[in-house]
């Protein structure tokens, strides 16, 4: 989107079309050469939201979420960490969440852990990132599928998550800017149609193991960067979507600012498929039509102008998909519509909104007392 740092959707101020020739991606070798942890960087995620079935119809969203963060420095630069050797150089943390989306019942977990504890890896050949049983391998360079697991309350899941498009970075130099600061930029890019295949196990009350296979699909994304949000942000609205075919979707964000004002940054990135054939248009052409009303965001009201030609519309599945703990924000399962005004599909996506930690009665609004940030 992605919680020990805020994460910045923030993009140069342009757009252009890019193709992608026509190619099978399934078995397309070093697919994932970008997945490797930057330890130079003081923020990082891995980040995957998506849908699954189960081979007994039942219908999930799931986030899970994968954080590094460097200790801050002290007031004479000098790293914290190097204080006493127990304080931390590195933090990782998780964050899943399981939207049942025929019980609506939401279901989230935090995990936070040392780089020197046991139960954290970060490394890059093979590309592993774990936290506790929670974990993102890549087993070979030549493999087409990343192997995901991880746990949410009583349910697990076990899948592996094979992309069917190349990697879309948001800037056409994949380093973007992401405020009016020379420090202020930040490494992005996608995988905007994942497949999904796999399993969800579910521990019953009297302590048994039911599984059953899932299929399904998500939106993968990757960030690094050195410089978290301006202090004159406090959050943003990020939405992915696809139509029911597959052949048009969209990455978008908003800024907010202080106040709950509509930040100058904003960005969106619009996808066609024919096929194999890639389409991706990048424009900083975004306006948020509906949904703002005074300090709060109505979730349910939320509709965009993108491009000045294609609308998206964003209506969550469940009212109440507000993760907290450590941080507080919303993201969760929701039904897009987008396309032309005169004839938007009906479509799915996740929506995601920091910075607003308030629920109330169906809108998200400042938490003045305890501010809400994420990744």
């Amino acid at each position: 989107m992605k919680p020990l740092s805020r994460k910045i959707l923030t993009l140069l101020s342009f757009s252009f079309v890019l193709f992608f020739p026509s190619q099978s991606f399934g078995k397309t070798p070093g697919l994932w050469d970008h997945l490797s942890p930057h330890p130079d960087y003081p923020i990082e995620w891995w980040y995957m939201t998506g849908f699954l079935t189960s081979d007994s119809g039942r219908h999930f969203g799931f986030q899970a979420t994968f954080f590094r963060t460097k200790a801050k420095k002290g007031p004479t630069g000098a790293m914290e960490s190097r204080k006493s050797p127990w304080t931390p150089r590195q933090i990782f943390g998780f964050h899943g969440a399981v939207s049942d989306l025929d019980r609506k019942v939401f279901r989230m977990t935090e995990r936070e852990r040392r780089n020197f504890s046991r139960s954290v890896l970060a490394q890059k050949d093979p590309f592993s990132v774990r936290i506790g049983r929670n974990r993102l391998d890549h087993p070979t360079r030549q493999a087409p599928s990343l192997d995901l697991f991880f746990r949410v309350g009583n349910q697990s899941f076990a899948l592996a998550l094979t992309p069917q498009s190349p990697p879309v970075w948001h800037d056409e130099k994949k380093k973007f800017y992401t405020g009016p600061n020379s420090t202020d930029w930040a490494y992005y890019y996608s995988y905007p149609l994942v497949r999904i295949t796999g399993t969800r196990t579910v521990v019953l009350p009297n302590g048994t193991a039911k599984s059953e296979k899932v299929h399904g699909q998500c939106w993968f994304d990757h960030e690094w960067m050195r410089q978290p949000m301006t202090k004159d942000q406090i959050g943003w609205i990020w939405i992915w979507g696809w139509n029911p075919s597959n052949t048009q979707g969209v990455m978008l964000y908003q800024m907010i600012d202080r106040g709950v004002r509509l930040s100058s940054f904003h960005r969106a990135t619009l996808l066609h498929r024919s096929g194999d054939a890639w389409t991706v248009r990048r424009t900083n052409a975004v306006h948020l039509m509906t949904g703002l009303v005074g300090s709060c965001l109505s979730l349910n009201d939320l509709t965009f102008l993108v491009d000045k030609k294609i609308v998206v519309e964003a209506h969550p599945w469940m009212d109440n998909q507000l993760l907290t703990g450590g941080v507080t924000y919303w993201e969760g399962a929701s039904k897009i519509k987008l396309g032309d005004p005169s004839l938007l599909e009906n479509g799915e996506g996740y929506l995601e909104v920091t910075g607003l930690g308030a629920w109330k009665n169906g809108r998200l609004c400042r938490n003045i007392t305890r501010g809400a940030r994420k990744n």
